[in-house]
């Protein structure tokens, strides 16, 4: 299995879309048996999805990731861990002992969110329909 994590130095990048690098790690029977790092710099979510591809990835671990490039990277077959914070190495060790929840951020249910989001439009005059508050 390749798993494809964004770095931040030593811990997973905030946000997929605007790392720098990408750590890509085969593991083998639970245990991580190569390691490459690959430059993502000036690469648009097409072309850093393409790489996904030609890598070969099956899962990718990051923090924070645009609708649109989750939406394109799932559509090539690839699963997308979002929402994960934390060293790499710690989070890895927790993806292959099957413990990856400990390490993702708790966020405020969808329906508050989208809720928020709609709010938050109306304020700033983007969305002309009135929508009332629950």
């Amino acid at each position: 299995m390749k798993v494809a994590v964004p770095l931040f130095n030593s811990r997973v990048s905030p946000r997929f879309d605007f790392a720098a690098k990408l750590l890509l790690v085969t593991i083998t029977e639970g245990k991580i048996t190569d390691r490459q790092e690959f430059s993502l710099i000036n690469l648009n979510p097409i072309k850093r999805t393409s790489l996904l591809c030609e890598l070969k990835v099956n899962v990718v671990l990051c923090g924070g990731i645009s609708c649109f490039a989750e939406r394109f990277i799932k559509a090539h077959g690839i699963e997308v861990f979002a929402l994960v914070q934390g060293e790499v190495e710690e989070v890895l060790a927790l993806f292959i002992n099957g413990e990856l929840s400990s390490a993702i951020i708790p966020i405020i249910p969808e329906t508050r969110l989208r809720n928020h989001c709609r709010l938050k439009r109306k304020r700033t005059g983007r969305r002309k329909t009135v929508i009332s508050e629950q």
